[in-house]
């Protein structure tokens, strides 16, 4: 029997500081959005549990701060 695709969901990610070209290159699957003084805000779809834990690997790995994430509604 074949297990369904985790349907895709939408995140944000409010990191500390702002974040370099460079390092906004390591997520390109991100899009960055005006966030307050000192964070940087970026979003975008997430395919399961699987690659989230991937992408807070990878914010991890580069020392970037997680201060908040969210679920964003469909």
């Amino acid at each position: 029997m074949a297990h369904p695709q985790p349907a895709r969901v939408r995140y944000e990610f409010l990191v500390r500081g702002d974040l370099s070209e460079r390092v906004l290159a390591a997520f390109p699957e991100l899009s960055v959005a005006e966030a307050p003084h000192a964070y940087t805000a970026l979003y975008g779809p997430i395919d399961g549990d699987t690659q989230l834990r991937g992408m807070l690997a990878r914010f991890d790995a580069l020392g970037i701060t997680v201060v908040e994430m969210r679920r964003l509604p469909d």
